[in-house]
């Protein structure tokens, strides 16, 4: 798994040198650890090195993917790109040595940017979810142990609930009446919901807006091509993904 047996006892080998990492973890990977050696917890290594990779790998694709979406997108939407330029460029500036956490809650177009992004092309487009006993969904009969399938982008791109759906439009999730923007939360679910929503869904918007907030107020975004010149394809692989962008930047003059 990873090698898991590998960095597991590389980690185990720093707690033993150093005993302090055992009574304050300095990562997650201690952290497990050190839970899964308390006794009667029924954790083995292994679900350690599962848990540890599931963080990584659903950290580090959905954010980079989505990131990509979100630029090709942008740059296909000058109006939109304007906007959410000029937002990074007030609130970031051209010092990235003074930015911080604080400037992340002054970027609401940006955070818009993001939604609207995931709306359309989320990273996770279905998940799978598994009877725990015989029950009906929507009418249909569906007995104990049957795996089913949620197409989490079909209501996305409903236009009951968003008017113009294929439109890029950030600002709907900044309705000024603010049943519609709520209603736009509650439809779409890029993170799921209920309670298995992704844990990670607030450090990966965070990082998205940091991503974008940098980008965008040091570069201009000259151009996203596709190989073929046409639309972006999906391919899925373990997230959604575009496929062959090629991405040409030039810096923003002083």
């Amino acid at each position: 798994l990873f090698r898991s047996d590998e960095f597991i006892a590389q980690a185990r080998e720093r707690m033993r040198e150093d005993p302090a990492r055992v009574a304050q973890p300095t990562n997650l990977l201690e952290a497990m650890i050190v839970a899964a050696d308390q006794p009667d917890s029924g954790v083995s290594d292994d679900d350690v090195a599962g848990n540890v990779m599931t963080m990584l790998l659903a950290g580090e694709d959905t954010t980079a993917n989505t990131l990509a979406w979100a630029i090709y997108l942008l740059h296909r939407n000058p109006e939109v790109l304007q906007k959410a330029q000029q937002e990074a460029c007030d609130v970031v500036g051209r010092d990235l040595a003074a930015l911080t956490m604080d400037h992340m809650v002054h970027l609401p177009y940006l955070e818009a940017v993001c939604h609207e992004t995931m709306r359309l092309k989320p990273v996770a487009p279905f998940r799978v979810v598994q009877a725990l006993q015989d029950t009906v969904v929507a009418d249909v009969a569906v007995p104990k142990d049957t795996m089913i399938w949620c197409v989490s982008r079909h209501d996305a791109m409903d236009a009951t609930y968003f008017p113009d759906p294929e439109k890029f439009e950030p600002v709907r999730w900044l309705d000024a009446d603010a049943h519609h923007a709520s209603q736009a939360k509650r439809v779409s679910t890029p993170f799921g919901a209920g309670p298995r929503v992704c844990p990670g869904r607030y450090l990966a918007l965070v990082e998205m807006k940091l991503a974008l907030a940098t980008l965008l107020s040091q570069f201009r975004i000259d151009a996203v091509n596709t190989p073929d010149g046409k639309e972006a394809s999906e391919v899925m692989s373990f997230t959604m993904t575009p496929v062959g962008l090629a991405l040409k930047l030039s810096p923003i003059s002083p």
